[in-house]
């Protein structure tokens, strides 16, 4: 990633104030005064003074006695100027710092990236040595069987649980890499300044991010979903509109597991209506109560009342109010929970950067 130089645009911004200095001094020489002498000749013609006489009033203003006021009036327009130069150049100053600052926040998440993909591979790596080793293990225990060795059976419980470590292995490295994704996933979304939204197939995204809840945040807990009434294997619907996919699988993952935390059972509606697309999210779960949800999501982490924060809910609602869209929740205690992400089907127009 090339990085911008900012000592090269912080030089700019050092002549901000002296440009500021002499371009108020000529607007103070230029308009300033000879606008107060328009000003005071209407005045004097208003109360029957002196006649209206505006191209007078200008000419006059640049009269050799009228230096004091051409002075005083240059010299403000300077002080004006140069003011207005300073504020300019700490807001510039200001937002280079905050574009240098992203600049290296996502240096430094790519760099985690790269070490922990790099852990992983090494972890697979590991176990694939092992695992050939393993096999030759088992060729000469086989071997070792078939001429009644003594030792056979304690052989043969080591290598099942050497064959049991490296299951365990390679998960907690599929575990890695899938947390890995998911926090960059998330990262990528919560800091983008704008979206960039392109017509899709939504449905292939909704199923691909349930599936990976149930195959690695939920692979020990028996849960069922489906989707507009059908099995997640067997949903053949379609529905194309512009989203942008790395904040809608944050979205969904979240509201999703939010709801399998709780419960065995999912189902999950899509509709669209009024240019909006409704995903229903309803579980069998023991319900809440909707407003103590709202309240313990408001307040600051040290003030609420339950041990969880529903970060999750929280990310999602941010992420929904910066494509336009809102997060409904409707539950009774012991009767689940209905959860609907609502989102425009035409896209908001980008925000453009100041």
């Amino acid at each position: 990633m090339l990085l911008r130089d900012p000592s090269v645009h912080r030089a700019l911004t050092r002549f901000y104030p002296w440009v500021g200095f002499l371009a108020g001094m000529a607007a103070g020489l230029l308009t300033g005064h000879p606008l107060a002498m328009v000003v005071y000749n209407i005045h004097g013609y208003v109360y029957g003074m002196a006649p209206l006489d505006l191209s007078g009033a200008v000419i006059h203003s640049f009269h050799l006695f009228m230096w004091p006021m051409i002075l005083l009036y240059t010299l403000l327009g300077g002080l004006a100027g140069t003011l207005l130069g300073l504020i300019i150049q700490r807001f510039k100053e200001n937002r280079l710092r905050l574009d240098t600052l992203q600049q290296e926040f996502e240096l430094q998440v790519s760099t985690l990236r790269h070490h922990y993909k790099n852990l992983a591979l090494g972890i697979h790596g590991f176990s694939s040595r092992i695992k050939r080793k393993l096999v030759h293990l088992a060729v000469q225990l086989k071997q070792c069987h078939q001429a009644d060795c003594p030792t056979y059976p304690d052989l043969y419980q080591d290598l099942e649980a050497l064959q049991n470590s490296i299951t365990i292995l390679e998960e907690a490295a599929q575990r890695l890499t899938h947390r890995l994704g998911q926090e960059l996933l998330f990262l990528k979304a919560l800091t983008s300044d704008s979206l960039h939204p392109e017509s899709r197939d939504f449905y292939p995204l909704l199923i691909e991010a349930v599936q990976e809840l149930l195959d690695l945040r939920f692979r020990e807990k028996e849960v069922r979903v489906e989707i507009n009434g059908h099995p997640l294997n067997e949903c053949r619907d379609t529905l194309v509109f512009p989203f942008e996919p790395y904040t809608m699988e944050v979205i969904l993952q979240n509201v999703i597991g939010n709801a399998m935390k709780y419960a065995d059972y999912i189902q999950v509606r899509v509709g669209e209506g009024d240019n909006r697309v409704r995903v229903e999210v309803q579980d069998n779960g023991p319900g809440l109560e909707v407003d103590k949800l709202v309240k313990n999501i408001l307040l600051p982490v040290d003030k609420r009342e339950t041990e969880s924060t529903h970060l999750g809910l929280r990310v999602s609602i941010h992420l929904l109010e910066k494509c336009g869209g809102r997060l409904l929740a409707s539950s009774k205690p012991g009767e689940g929970a209905v959860f609907t992400i609502e989102v425009p089907k035409q896209p908001l127009p980008l925000r453009e950067s100041i």
